[in-house]
């Protein structure tokens, strides 16, 4: 085996084993529908705006991944009306997701959450809720 072999087989983390590493984690948080619905479950579903957007981001992403949706990036619109807050306060919330590393922008208006850091976000949501 190369080095160049050895390097991908123990260091790099491939999206796909990322999430399929978190999935059990993932479940408590959301439930995907074939009609690319996204449900938060409970405790989570009465959870900051902030937190609902990062679950939602995650859905998306497992949904993708899953072959459930087309796309793996959500629509600046999609939270606008799921979450309960003004425009604004909605466009803070992703600004933060992405500043602490767990979402990142793509175009105009397009979000996703980052897969690298879905351990993390994980984390973080789960102390958020507790």
């Amino acid at each position: 085996m190369s080095l160049e072999d050895e390097i991908h087989d123990k260091l790099v983390a491939d999206a796909s084993s990322v999430l399929e590493n978190n999935l059990e984690r993932v479940q408590d948080l959301l439930q995907i529908y074939e009609d690319e619905t996204i449900e938060i479950k409970s405790p989570y579903r009465q959870a900051s705006g902030k937190v609902q957007a990062l679950i939602y981001l995650i859905g998306q992403r497992f949904a993708k991944e899953g072959n459930v949706a087309d796309e793996q990036t959500l629509s600046t619109e999609y939270f606008y009306e799921r979450i309960d807050k003004g425009k604004r306060t909605v466009r803070k919330y992703l600004q933060q997701l992405r500043d602490a590393g767990f979402a990142t922008k793509e175009g105009q208006s397009e979000h996703r959450v980052v897969v690298e850091n879905l351990p993390n976000a994980l984390d973080w949501i789960e102390g958020e809720v507790e």
